[in-house]
C-alpha cells in the first residue's frame, strides 16, 4: 500500500515514475476490479500488462505504453501520444487483452458498476447499487476519496485521479 493516510501525499506519490516523460494528453484507461486480487494475481497481472504493452502496436507502429495495478484493486493502461496514438484496432486488441484477464483471474474488469475509494488507509471496492447502504450506515461519506475510473489522460491521472466524492461526478452517483 502507497498510502498513509495524507491525502496531499498520496496524490503527489501518484506520479507514476513509468510515465515520466509522457505526453500530458497521453491515453489512460482504468479498470475497477470487482474484489481484490490477491498478491499472487496482482503479479501475474503485472507481467502480462508488461507483456501487453511491450507487444502492443497501433498500425504497425509500436506504441510506448505501460501498465499498472494500484492498490490491488484497479488496472491502468496508459499510452504515450508523443509518439504514436492508440488507434481503433489497437483499443480492440487492449479490451481483448482485459478480457482475457477477467477470464484467467475470474475478476470483472469491464464493469462500470464497480468503484474504488479509500477507507482507513485502504482501498476498498464497492458496487453501485450498495453506494446508498454505505452512505446511511456511514461507511461512506462525501468526503470519502474515490479513485476517479474516468481519468483518461495523463494530466487528468496526476491530477483527478483520487479525490473526495463530493468534489466531483461521483456525488451524483447516490
Amino acid at each position: 500500500m502507497w498510502w498513509n493516510g495524507n491525502l496531499k501525499q498520496k496524490t503527489s506519490e501518484m506520479k507514476f515514475k513509468d510515465l515520466e516523460g509522457f505526453a500530458p494528453d497521453s491515453k489512460v484507461w482504468v479498470f475497477v476490479a470487482n474484489r481484490k486480487l490477491i498478491d499472487s494475481e496482482v503479479e501475474m497481472i503485472r507481467q502480462r500488462l508488461k507483456d501487453f504493452c511491450v507487444k502492443w502496436v497501433s498500425h504497425s507502429d509500436k506504441l510506448k505504453a505501460e501498465g499498472f495495478v494500484v492498490d490491488d484493486v484497479l488496472l491502468l493502461l496508459a499510452v504515450d501520444n508523443k509518439m504514436y496514438s492508440a488507434s481503433g484496432c489497437s483499443i480492440d486488441s487492449a479490451m481483448r487483452f482485459i478480457q482475457e484477464l477477467e477470464r484467467e483471474f475470474n475478476v470483472e474488469l469491464l464493469d462500470r458498476q464497480n468503484f474504488a475509494y479509500v477507507s482507513e488507509g485502504k482501498s476498498e471496492l464497492v458496487k453501485k447499487s450498495d453506494l446508498r447502504l454505505k452512505m446511511s450506515n456511514g461507511e461512506i461519506s462525501g468526503s470519502t476519496l474515490f479513485y476517479n475510473p474516468l481519468v483518461s489522460n495523463f494530466q487528468e491521472l496526476q491530477s483527478d485521479f483520487l479525490k473526495p466524492m463530493d468534489s466531483f461526478w461521483m456525488k451524483n452517483m447516490v
